[in-house]
């Protein structure tokens, strides 16, 4: 019986399974193939890295373009001395943008042992000091000095009712041209036969005695930290009636050293000895430094760059030092850019 039943089974399932190939047999398929797959892989359809790279260029060059435009939208720097007189603050002088200067500044690094015109040595190092690069030197008629000398005659009455002879220019940021008008403006009250003492305050990145042609020596570290008297650290320079106190060895702690007594005394020791003290500070929002000179200066300045000194950073100046109890006596407003409309006097 069971083999019946097994050979019955087996019969079932041959029969379906015959039922099962008619039908697939006689389904017509829908499906073609068109062209037979090429197994050359050697330039694949995609990725098209090339078409990839040229449209991220451009995407990124476009994207640049909208952040620069849309920063100088919201970031553009002051173009007009009336901006900064709306902000309460007096523009003393604007120095037009010296071609001159930047050429000078390029061959001056590669010039030695060679006096300017109108340049004139005396000192015990003069015969191993390198060219000036002072822009009153080497091209004294140059329209920016032309407007220093204009500053001198506003700064002799805006210092008359000042508490002693020390004035502190400084600006907000580096690179607004502070250490060009400090030194350019020494060099020209100088050559009116007045007395004036320059000192280099930026005991971190100072580098006016480059701008003179001196050697790096003792210098204004020196003095603060009691090592030499401030009389050992003064070095004449080759213009007439004009001495220098370079910034000295790199201090780790300017901003102590400016703190302690040492700088109020040797300013007291140095005033009576000089008609004016001219003393160029690192910028007043990257330090505390020029706050803390500020407080011994009669008279205080500030230089903005054309285009590049903010609204914002002239209002956090003054706020910085008015808390301080320090005045900003007035503005120099450097390297500005004459437009196409104006008048060329070159």
């Amino acid at each position: 019986r069971d083999m019946q039943v097994t050979s019955q089974t087996y019969t079932l399932m041959l029969n379906k399974s015959q039922e099962q190939d008619i039908l697939r047999a006689g389904n017509i398929g829908n499906v073609r193939v068109i062209d037979n797959a090429d197994s050359n892989i050697e330039k694949p359809l995609k990725p098209m890295k090339t078409l990839i790279v040229l449209i991220a260029t451009l995407l990124g060059a476009l994207a640049a373009t909208v952040i620069i435009f849309v920063r100088q939208a919201f970031y553009r720097g002051v173009e007009s001395a009336e901006v900064i007189e709306n902000l309460g603050m007096p523009v003393y002088a604007s120095l037009p943008y010296s071609r001159q200067q930047e050429r000078l500044e390029k061959r001056g690094k590669n010039t030695q042992g060679k006096n300017m015109p109108g340049e004139e040595r005396h000192g015990k190092d003069s015969q191993s000091v390198q060219v000036s690069r002072l822009l009153s030197i080497a091209a004294p008629s140059e329209l920016a000095i032309e407007s220093l000398r204009s500053l001198r005659t506003s700064l002799h009455f805006a210092m008359l009712e000042a508490r002693n002879n020390v004035l502190m220019i400084s600006s907000p940021t580096p690179g607004a041209g502070k250490s060009f008008v400090s030194s350019n403006l020494a060099a020209i009250i100088a050559q009116t036969g007045k007395r004036v003492l320059l000192i280099d305050a930026d005991m971190r990145k100072g580098y006016l005695h480059r701008l003179f042609g001196l050697q790096p020596k003792h210098g204004l570290s020196d003095t603060l930290a009691a090592r030499l008297r401030c009389t050992e650290v003064i070095n004449p320079t080759r213009i007439r009636h004009l001495d220098f106190i370079s910034c000295g060895f790199a201090a780790p702690n300017p901003s102590e050293l400016l703190m302690h007594d040492n700088f109020h005394k040797m300013l007291a020791e140095l005033s009576p000895l000089y008609d004016l003290i001219l003393v160029d500070t690192p910028p007043i929002l990257a330090v505390t430094d020029a706050t803390l000179v500020g407080r011994q200066a009669g008279t205080c300045l500030l230089v903005a760059r054309f285009g590049m000194t903010t609204v914002n950073e002239i209002e956090a100046c003054k706020r910085r030092l008015g808390q301080n109890g320090i005045l900003i006596k007035g503005a120099i407003f450097n390297a500005v850019v004459r437009k196409a409309t104006t008048s060329d006097y070159d």
